[in-house]
């Protein structure tokens, strides 16, 4: 392995490993979220008693994003099943048992767990699905499926897909293909079939302008002389990638810095996973500066990996094409762009001539 090399591969893994652990405790819901989220949850629940259902969801899927308590989930999921969304309340109930149990937990909330678990069990038949059937698919084809206009995953294709009760459009197509669709309407706790025929788009007909060969390109015009220059290319690939690797590394160190400065500040005021409200503001900050510096670092090796490989690729490049240009040539030939990657104690960069 060549010096170049050595010192490529160094900075690759440096700037691999130059990440900041953003492990910190949980962010607990500030007492103005919780004190919103009660008012949100009222307010739905007149919106619902007024027979105003789609408005009061609105309402009450604020509150639950606020609050994220078993009270304001079963809120939501009460008002989605009146409004036969089965599949969303379900998911809901289902959440609430994995919100953890607070110390001074109320019997509201108690009760609102009991609730949510005894709805997602009675929720759970009433569920209908969608089972679609296709032929006419071409042998090494993957066909995509669609139901109201989402794509379902190639794996799960040919299984039943849950569905609310109601009206969907069931699509399916191919590479190349026509797209055949229906619409079918599903009754609570039905497994309805959908059958669909595909068929591939019709070949252009023979003689078509379709089949004219394109007309072949002339020959390159020969230089003159034996030894006509070939005018160089300055490899921007590599410059854009060492500037990118230069200023990801900047970028990460500094905003690394500042996270492991408020997660100093943390360790001193936290105990375990609590921590009290002035501390929720360094909380913040450093989960958003240690995302920022893991980001910054993860761009800044793609940078060097595009850089090294752009050189290489062009040495190799210029030694196979036996490129050895006579100093006259050379000195009328502008100038190469380089660009070096150096390591030394406590640093790293790169320099180079554009």
């Amino acid at each position: 392995m060549t010096s170049s090399r050595r010192r490529a591969l160094a900075l690759v893994l440096l700037l691999s490993l130059g990440t900041v652990s953003t492990e910190l405790p949980a962010l607990a819901q500030s007492a103005s979220e919780l004190e919103t989220a009660r008012a949100l949850n009222k307010e739905g629940k007149e919106l619902r008693a007024a027979g105003k259902l789609r408005e009061a969801l609105v309402k009450f899927k604020a509150a639950h994003e606020l609050g994220r308590t078993p009270v304001t989930g079963i809120e939501l999921a009460r008002t989605q099943v009146l409004l036969v969304q089965l599949v969303e309340a379900r998911e809901v109930c289902l959440g609430i048992a994995r919100v953890p149990v607070a110390a001074d937990e109320t019997e509201r909330s108690v009760a609102a767990r009991r609730e949510a678990e005894a709805l997602a069990e009675e929720l759970r038949p009433r569920i209908p699905s969608v089972l679609v059937r296709l032929s006419g698919v071409p042998l090494g084809k993957t066909p995509i499926v669609l139901i109201d206009r989402v794509v379902v995953h190639a794996a799960a294709a040919g299984e039943p897909q849950k569905v609310n009760p109601g009206r969907h459009e069931v699509a399916a197509k191919i590479e190349q293909g026509a797209e055949e669709s229906v619409i079918i309407d599903v009754k609570e706790a039905e497994t309805k079939e959908v059958e669909l025929a595909l068929k591939p788009l019709a070949a252009p007909p023979s003689g078509s302008s379709s089949d004219a060969s394109p007309p072949p390109r002339p020959p390159p015009s020969p230089q003159s002389g034996d030894h006509a220059p070939v005018e160089p290319k300055k490899n921007k690939l590599a410059v854009a990638g060492f500037t990118v690797a230069g200023a990801g590394l900047v970028l990460g160190s500094m905003t690394g810095l500042l996270a492991m400065s408020k997660k100093s500040n943390l360790d001193a005021l936290c105990k375990g996973t609590q921590c009290p409200p002035e501390a929720y503001d360094d909380l913040e900050a450093a989960k958003t500066w240690g995302t920022f510096s893991t980001i910054a670092f993860g761009v800044g090796a793609v940078g060097a990996v595009l850089g090294i490989y752009a050189l290489v690729t062009q040495k190799s490049a210029t030694q196979e094409r036996g490129e050895n240009p006579t100093s006259t040539q050379a000195a009328s030939r502008p100038a190469r762009a380089t660009a070096n990657v150096w390591i030394g104690p406590g640093s790293v960069g790169v320099h180079g001539s554009f």
